[in-house]
């Protein structure tokens, strides 16, 4: 082979391998843009599976419409499962696993708890919502890009929290004993 030859192919390898790398660096099916939350509640853990969109400069929460409902992430629906019963103030969730869905009532908006499980998160059906409650809204000091939904701990149970844009909606819950 001749000088030319070896060099000319061993160039096709490296550029080869320099547009390979970063398309195998990604998880396949979207799965970098997932996220996990994660709260110790009797033998085991609640857990909300969840897609993490980012802003781009959007403010995606004040464009939703009075009445509508929001997959609260990206690509399949969001997904509570608690080995536990949870009250989130006088309204109970049995242990089990819900579709979760953000409704914006006003200037309001309700954490809905579904029933079905593993549609796509455009995918809601009313008519398996098993209830929903109330939840705070918070300015942040500073903008979240990538959205985030957190289970935060307290002595009697915890805190469902999502943060996105200057945005934060809380709602508290107590673990059943």
């Amino acid at each position: 082979m001749t000088l030319k030859k070896t060099l000319g192919w061993a160039c096709c390898a490296v550029l080869a391998a320099v547009l390979v790398a970063p398309a195998s660096a990604q998880p396949a099916g979207g799965a970098a843009a997932r996220g996990k939350a994660e709260m110790k509640a009797g033998s085991g853990s609640i857990t909300v599976d969840f897609g993490r969109p980012e802003l781009k400069g959007r403010d995606m929460l004040s464009q939703l419409q009075d009445g509508a409902f929001w997959r609260m992430g990206m690509n399949q629906a969001t997904v509570l499962t608690t080995p536990v019963d949870l009250t989130f103030g006088s309204t109970k969730i049995a242990k089990g696993s819900y579709s979760l869905w953000l409704k914006k009532a006003g200037e309001a908006f309700q954490l809905v708890f579904n029933s079905q499980t593993g549609q796509w998160g455009t995918q809601h059906d009313p008519s398996k919502d098993v209830s929903s409650v109330d939840m705070k809204k918070t300015p942040l000091a500073s903008p979240v890009e990538t959205f985030t939904i957190e289970l935060a701990p307290s002595a009697s149970g915890g805190s469902f929290d999502l943060s996105w844009g200057a945005t934060k909606l809380d709602a508290p819950f107590q673990i059943a004993k």
